[in-house]
């Protein structure tokens, strides 16, 4: 969402589902009474940089999250997507108390064994900024590594709690695991594609997203006869599901064994059995054109409902 929009969002005055309406109509052109009473003389920066960059929160051996991203529509160059959100990204991170930088990350951990059942922990930054400082900042400034924060059990977008002791901490990132903008010449893959990350004895894939109408998606995963080293995984491995149509409704699930392969772009892939676990975040009707917070039958299917 765009600053003056996020803002009136987070102060009560609008509803996200209606900030996500409005900011669609900007990008397409439209002239909502609210667009037209806030309308500037010159027109926002394309694409749109500083945003709220709201998180999934996966893991127990190590902490990672997976940004919530969006696509909206392009903006008046019809060159780039306008939304701040327009980036695919996956950080392995540490909590810490300001000042202090005492390490808090056991809070979240035992918070996580404490509530086995619990699929979804997200994490709201306290302070908006331009996600691509952490990864791509411009000039020659070093990378930005750490945010203040705050850790939900649930989804914080959709009632879920913050956990005691771990508001208004700091974030550390250790890793950039994987960083993808999004471009409109970007196509959906045909077959499924996934990032693999996470630690050898804990691992995580995330579907790779490139184009509207694809879909998010976090889930738990053994891979029985292949063994990953941290440096393995430090930038995430793309693997690919040959025969599996790229769709939300063919998507990995738990209890499954299926064949996959390991993309590796200086030597032939690697074949592997896939044992998806767990599936601990699903969305897609967010990353449509335009968006909306209207549930779609999938994610009622998952329980992942709005």
């Amino acid at each position: 969402m765009s600053g003056n929009i996020y803002k009136l969002h987070r102060s009560g005055e609008m509803s996200r589902r209606r900030a996500l309406e409005l900011a669609f109509a900007l990008a397409v052109g439209g002239t909502p009474r609210l667009a037209m009473a806030q309308r500037q003389p010159e027109p926002p920066p394309c694409p749109p940089n500083i945003g709220q960059h709201n998180m999934m929160v996966v893991g127990v051996r190590s902490v990672f999250l997976s940004h919530l991203p969006m696509f909206v529509g392009l903006c008046h160059d019809r060159a780039h997507f306008n939304t701040e959100h327009r980036f695919q990204l996956i950080l392995q991170v540490t909590f810490e108390e300001p000042r202090t930088t005492r390490d808090l990350t056991e809070i979240y951990k035992q918070d996580r064994l404490r509530h086995p059942d619990m699929r979804m922990y997200s994490l709201e930054p306290s302070e908006q900024f331009a996600l691509a400082e952490l990864f791509s900042p411009p000039t020659s400034a070093e990378p930005r590594r750490s945010f203040p924060a705050q850790v939900f059990q649930g989804h914080l977008e959709r009632g879920g709690e913050k956990i005691r002791g771990l508001s208004g901490i700091t974030l550390r990132i250790k890793r950039v695991v994987h960083a993808h903008e999004f471009h409109r010449e970007d196509k959906r893959a045909e077959d499924l594609e996934y990032i693999l990350f996470g630690t050898p004895d804990e691992l995580f894939m995330a579907h790779r997203i490139l184009a509207p109408g694809d879909f998010d998606q976090l889930l738990s995963v053994r891979i029985p006869d292949q063994q990953f080293s941290d440096a393995d995984l430090s930038q995430g491995l793309q693997i690919t599901l040959p025969g599996h149509p790229n769709a939300s409704s063919g998507r990995l699930r738990g209890g499954q064994k299926i064949p996959a392969q390991l993309v590796r772009p200086d030597a032939q892939g690697r074949n592997m059995i896939l044992q998806p676990l767990r599936e601990l975040y699903f969305e897609e009707s967010e990353l449509a054109i335009p968006p909306s917070f209207d549930a779609t039958q999938e994610e009622r299917d998952a329980g992942f409902e709005h």
